[in-house]
């Protein structure tokens, strides 16, 4: 099986560039299929998720051209095809394609959503600003999909109970080409909503509000095509910024404005390392020790939950005791195990963590999502002796070239190949 080997204990130094925004890239991907014509995405990151999503598209027949950090999606000759749940599973962001499906053809059927195992993907919010909008959901017979039909969409009010990333997108899919106005409140703040709308008004579309709470949609008949480059990716940024403060580095990470990153910073800062930023850049400073500070995580431009692990291990290392308050995913302490065999004292109690820092140990430990494996990367990195860390393949879902951007900034991390039998027997 694929594993990290990391070596410790050294202070990271350099440039890195972060990849383009993977939420924004999952919203893009569908936004390009309500085009009258040809679309070009730049920036795009090479991630297992946007792989998934090109493919669908052109399976159901839009003609995909993918180089290097261009995509070139023409929506001409998509039709409309029930998604496998196999995708669905496997594509949280699959779920966007009812709002498109129901747009170009009136009618929809997805499989219910997937991605990291983090808990349930309730699509609940989805399924409220759909209706709203006129349309008729439902699950399928077998209770393995979500179906949708609709006449014609039509603006409304939409008010979400709590800011949801994946309602927000999806109504605002639905918005831009519904009769009449629509009226989104307590929308996701984030720079990936701002971004997608950007977009979308780049093509045509009449939004109002972006960047705040409440957005005002006028659908207009169409849209049309346009050439559009993704900001950069917050989370991984947050990693590499984390990474250089937790060994006492010095790192400055490329392609991300600050502002996308403000929360991770303010807390990093709080801990005692040094920020400066410029534009189109974020440099930390990391001190000789962490401090331990508190966190709660909560909606953007809250502390993200994204951030959430890579800051868990950083304060792993940290002197004090941090507490740690998970307010979006329980699921996120899965990282908890992979840090107790280094050595650290993490309790979990309910929604939050007390995390005690001191000094970490390598250790064979296996990651169970991506963040998690992130942060057992920052971890390794600071710990004494060799860390080995299997389930690698989860951070391909958000982060491209991973290892070999972490190099860049002298990291001594390698992927190799461990025999099954010696990881489950914990022998290196």
């Amino acid at each position: 099986m694929r594993a990290w080997r990391i070596g410790g204990e050294a202070a990271l130094k350099g440039d890195v560039r972060v990849g383009g925004s993977k939420y924004s890239a999952l919203a893009a991907i569908p936004a390009c299929a309500l085009a009258d014509g040809p679309c070009v995405l730049r920036n795009v990151p090479d991630i297992l998720d946007v792989r998934a999503y090109l493919e669908m598209l052109s399976v159901c027949g839009a003609h995909v051209r993918h180089e290097g950090t261009v995509v070139e999606i023409d929506p001409h000759g998509l039709v409309r095809r029930t998604l496998p749940a196999s995708w669905s599973a496997a594509l949280r962001a699959s779920t966007y394609m009812l709002a498109v499906q129901l747009v170009l053809w009136g009618n929809a059927e997805i499989g219910l959503p997937g991605g990291d195992r983090i808990g349930s993907r309730p699509v609940d919010l989805h399924v409220k600003a759909l209706r709203a909008m006129g349309a008729e959901v439902g699950p399928s017979a077998d209770g393995g999909a979500i179906c949708a039909s609709v006449a014609r969409l039509h603006g409304a009010h939409v008010y979400f109970d709590q800011p949801s990333v994946g309602a927000t997108v999806q109504a605002l899919l639905a918005a831009v080409r519904a009769e009449g106005e629509t009226r989104l409140d307590n929308v996701y703040v984030g720079p990936f909503i701002v971004d997608l709308v950007n977009m979308l008004r780049a093509m045509g579309a009449d939004i109002r509000g972006g960047g705040t709470s409440t957005v005002r949609v006028r659908g207009v008949p169409a849209l049309h095509s346009v050439d559009h480059a993704l900001i950069g990716d917050q989370a991984e940024a947050f990693v590499f910024l984390a990474a250089g403060a937790a060994t006492g580095g010095q790192v400055r990470v490329r392609g991300i404005e600050a502002a996308d990153v403000g929360s991770g910073i303010s807390k990093l800062t709080e801990a005692g390392a040094v920020c400066q930023s410029g534009p189109g850049w974020i440099e930390i400073l990391g001190p000789a020790r962490l401090r331990a500070v508190d966190v709660q995580t909560g909606p953007l431009p809250a502390f993200y939950t994204d951030y959430h692990p890579p800051l868990a291990a950083a304060l792993a290392t940290a002197s004090g005791v941090s507490r740690i308050v998970e307010t979006q995913w329980r699921e996120r302490f899965s990282y908890a195990g992979g840090l107790r065999a280094m050595g650290a004292d993490v309790r979990v109690e309910g929604a939050s963590a007390l995390i005690p820092g001191g000094r970490l140990h390598g250790a064979l430990i296996e990651a169970t999502e991506s963040r998690a494996a992130a942060a057992y990367a920052i971890a390794g990195l600071a710990a004494a002796g060799e860390t080995l860390v299997t389930g690698v393949q989860h951070v391909e879902r958000v982060c491209e070239n991973f290892v070999s951007k972490l190099q860049s900034v002298g990291a001594d991390i390698a992927e190799t190949v461990l025999e099954a039998a010696a990881a489950a027997d914990g022998q290196v």
